[in-house]
């Protein structure tokens, strides 16, 4: 055995124990002794992927496609293209990426039905999502399914059984049926039964999903195991992508800290591996930075976001709420509203805003009805954070209307919610409601005790602009 051909099985060994950055430096010695043949290279391209160097990779696979070709492997080539669609479409690049997806169409349009034909379908699901069109996606991924199920595959099923279900979530038909479908499909994942890329892929597609129907408890625990995956198998791009659900869950739960370096660090693992997650690094990097009181570097994020395909909000509409240009946030927020294309759940996360925007513009009637859509969509989702968001829309109209008893029954309601979900910056924020109404109540000594609380847990999580409100709540009191 020759150094070289050493060299290429020691590099698939790697690969084996998805050592992906030994394999890609193995095979790269390899490629530079002599040309890899076409199953070396889609192997080094594998590597690359996963240590985050889509510009290889999509090099290296350009290379093996045509060396599946020369060697009259249409099966091989049309795979290799199939991938390369779907490489080109994470970085935005769709005209090569249907240009690569229909190169592999015509390679099989007269081919026996094999595996590859569902892969194919599969991408075009894949595809389909830019267009929003979540009934076709559904259609092709249970397309795929079936001929996986043909033939066989277990990564193809369980993603093509995924990604239906992620179309009945975000299409809006049925989360609670979707999630149920994922689920089904992350049985092979943790079970070890799956390649490395099916498995990273559901486990993404579990943690947005949950993320989506505002299951932050179950979302918190696949973004742990996801990590922790990640970590064992020393990849780079899918941390990325980890990372982003990671700062959403951070915030949430007040560690504005960890949040923003998750954040920030997701923006530069993913800006040349998949710009549509790393558009989302910034959106929630916005996000972090608005709670820490820093304005322009959230105004920032929150354009880079923006000039990535991602609209960024409610987070423009809060910047400009804090910049005190109320008539600007509220035709902001009723923009990003009037887009009735969106889920009821993705409308349940800019209804609060328009709560807060309408009741400072003293607009009740907008401020209730948003309130009470907000409502409608929590009583069908269930969960604790969407029921705590609607019962705390509930408890600042009643307050704005006079209506004390049911503004704190309610107030009361928010704040055991998050609590139970442990969604602490929320419920510091629900306690500091409790605390406006109690005085309003004229039961000083007890809106004291819930401002103070709620001022504790500002200023351990470091949310300046809520700690500054809250310090001129406390003050008022006691001037």
């Amino acid at each position: 055995m020759d150094s070289a051909t050493g060299g290429v099985t020691a590099a698939h060994e790697a690969v084996s124990r998805y050592a992906w950055r030994e394999g890609f430096d193995l095979f790269a010695a390899a490629d530079a002794a002599a040309p890899l043949d076409a199953r070396d290279l889609d192997a080094m391209a594998e590597c690359a992927w996963w240590i985050g160097k889509m510009r290889h990779c999509i090099a290296l696979r350009e290379r093996a496609h045509g060396g599946y070709l020369k060697a009259g492997d249409v099966l091989g080539a049309a795979r290799v293209a199939t991938e390369l669609a779907g490489h080109h479409a994470d970085l935005t690049e769709f005209s090569s990426a249907a240009a690569w997806l229909q190169k592999a169409s015509r390679l099989l349009e007269d081919e026996p039905e094999a595996a590859e034909h569902g892969w194919l379908v599969l991408a075009r699901g894949f595809m389909a999502r830019g267009e929003g069109d979540w009934h076709r996606i559904g259609a092709l991924a249970s397309q795929a399914a079936d001929i996986a199920a043909r033939f066989q595959d277990k990564d193809l099923w369980a993603l093509a059984h995924a990604v239906e279900g992620l179309s009945l979530a975000f299409g809006g038909a049925d989360p609670d049926a979707g999630l149920r479908m994922i689920e089904e499909s992350t049985v092979g994942a943790v079970n070890g039964e799956l390649g490395a890329r099916a498995t990273g892929s559901i486990y993404c597609m579990m943690i947005a999903t949950n993320a989506h129907t505002h299951d932050w408890e179950r979302a918190g625990r696949w973004t742990e195991a996801a990590t922790t995956w990640c970590d064992r198998q020393a990849i780079n791009g899918f941390p990325g992508v980890c990372r982003v659900h990671r700062a959403e869950i951070m915030r949430l739960r007040g560690d504005l800290a960890v949040a923003e370096e998750e954040a920030r660090t997701a923006s530069v693992e993913l800006a040349s591996f998949n710009l549509e997650f790393a558009a989302l690094a910034f959106k929630e990097l916005g996000e972090v930075r608005l709670k820490l009181g820093d304005l322009d570097a959230a105004e920032e994020a929150f354009g880079q976001a923006q000039e990535m395909g991602v609209t960024p909000q409610p987070g423009l509409t809060e910047v400009l709420v804090q910049r005190g240009n109320l008539r600007g946030a509220a035709a902001s927020i009723r923009r990003a509203l009037a887009d009735r294309s969106i889920s009821g759940l993705d409308r349940a996360k800019l209804l609060p805003t328009q709560v807060e925007v309408a009741l400072a513009t003293g607009d009740i009637d907008t401020a209730a009805s948003a309130t009470g859509e907000l409502g409608e969509i929590a009583a069908v989702n269930g969960r604790p954070a969407l029921r705590a968001a609607a019962a705390y829309a509930v408890a600042a109209v009643a307050l704005a209307r006079g209506e004390l008893d049911a503004a704190l029954a309610a107030a009361q309601d928010a704040d055991a919610l998050y609590c139970e979900v442990d969604l602490i910056y929320e419920g510091a924020r629900a306690r500091r409601l409790v605390g406006e109404i109690l005085r309003a109540r004229g039961d000083a000594a007890a809106s004291m005790a819930e401002l103070t609380r709620a001022l504790t847990t500002f200023e351990g999580v470091g949310a300046v602009p809520d700690m500054v409100r809250t310090r001129e709540l406390i003050g008022a009191q006691v001037g």
